[in-house]
């Protein structure tokens, strides 16, 4: 076992799905609920979207449904599609899918916390990421919440590692971050010296281990072959 006493969670892509992130979730849907469209093209819809959600929109006080709702009426005003039954269907869906993967979770934050372990939340998210969670009723379970558009950086950059250290006066070498994204989640706790966990569905055998901090799991429930 490691001697770990705070873990850092992404949020999309890790605390709401195991490994999958937003873009791939959402691509789904659309092509379940019969829109026919490339992944590049619905990339750039989906990314157009993703990045100016917060400028196009007050989330002030918006939690999950809200976000949700947003991103998808966006991307289908960027892909010219006139179809609100469907545009609720995959909002609802999403939605759906997300709070089932959190309801799995819930026991492994509960877990973690009965050990002792703090833990916190470092997103690149929207500004309104403790909404969301206290939507979802998990806020609670965090320690602390480093969302990207409040601190002022985004993952990998050191310094929204440091504050969410900082804020819970926690030492990089006795903590970890679990994220799906290895260029964001990873490197950046790598670059600190903190222990690591790649949350991901690819097959593990073609994933270079990095260091001896460094560990691949499928789900969080894993977690507690570490800890």
């Amino acid at each position: 076992m490691i001697r770990i006493k705070n873990i850092f969670f992404d949020y999309g892509g890790t605390i709401d799905s195991n490994g999958v992130h937003w873009r791939k979730r959402f691509y789904d849907l659309y092509i379940k609920n019969g829109i026919e469209i490339s992944y590049d093209d619905f990339s750039k819809a989906f990314f157009d979207s993703d990045d100016n959600l917060s400028l196009r929109h007050n989330l002030k006080g918006c939690g999950i449904d809200e976000t949700v709702n947003f991103n998808v009426n966006d991307v289908f005003k960027y892909l010219r599609l006139d179809d609100d039954l469907k545009a609720r269907r995959i909002a609802e869906e999403f939605i759906s899918d997300t709070k089932k993967s959190i309801s799995k979770n819930i026991s492994v934050f509960k877990s973690l916390k009965e050990k002792g372990i703090r833990l916190g939340v470092i997103s690149n998210f929207y500004g309104n990421l403790r909404d969301v969670l206290s939507s979802l009723d998990i806020l609670k379970y965090f320690d602390t919440i480093a969302d990207s558009s409040v601190i002022g950086h985004i993952k990998p950059d050191k310094e929204i590692f440091l504050w969410a250290l900082n804020s819970i006066d926690a030492k990089p070498e006795e903590s970890a971050m679990v994220g799906d994204v290895m260029h964001r989640d990873i490197v950046g706790a790598h670059n600190l010296g903190m222990y690591h966990f790649y949350l991901t569905q690819d097959n593990t055998n073609s994933i270079k281990k990095c260091c001896d901090k460094f560990f691949t799991i499928r789900n969080l429930t894993e977690l507690s072959d570490y800890v």
